[in-house]
């Protein structure tokens, strides 16, 4: 694992991992914690703030120009940006089963699976994470964070019907 390749990326890069990394460590303290507390409210307020900024700092990121310097990508930023005006909308207005499910959609679609794209090999996490080399430990580690985020909607999914029933 290098830093100086991430240090070389330009300042929109290096805050967009920054931001993301971030939400993905406080999301999932968030997720373990207990809810409703004041902690959890405020930690939750800054928590959505890192993912606005992960979103918004992905659109100056364009390394794969297919639409106007924008990819398909770009696409799921507009939809946290979205994603997370919903969460804050459902918290205040009392909604908490919306809320879970939209903190949940967040948090493993838009941190897990976009996170776990960004390991495919020639991109710059891949490299950062595991380096040059063609080994095979690469796919493993997505294969396992997609299973991951297909549990977690699932348990979700469960959790959110048994809670309403």
């Amino acid at each position: 694992m290098s830093l100086s390749l991430l240090l070389q990326a330009s300042p929109a890069i290096q805050i967009h991992v920054a931001a993301a990394v971030s939400a993905l460590l406080l999301g999932t303290y968030l997720l373990v914690a207990t809810k409703g507390t004041t902690t959890h409210k405020s930690l939750g307020r800054i928590w959505i703030g890192i993912m606005v900024v992960t979103s918004f700092s992905s659109f100056f990121i364009h390394s794969l120009r297919l639409v106007y310097g924008f990819s398909p990508i770009h696409l799921l930023s507009v939809l946290t940006l979205v994603g997370s005006w919903q969460a804050v909308a459902a918290a205040r207005a009392g909604r908490i089963a919306e809320h879970r499910r939209h903190v949940g959609n967040l948090y493993s679609l838009a941190l897990l699976t976009a996170g776990a794209f960004t390991l495919l090999p020639g991109r710059l996490m891949h490299k950062l994470l595991f380096g040059e080399g063609q080994g095979q430990v690469h796919l493993l580690v997505i294969g396992m964070v997609l299973v991951l985020v297909v549990f977690f909607q699932w348990w979700l999914r469960r959790d959110s019907r048994r809670r309403s029933g």
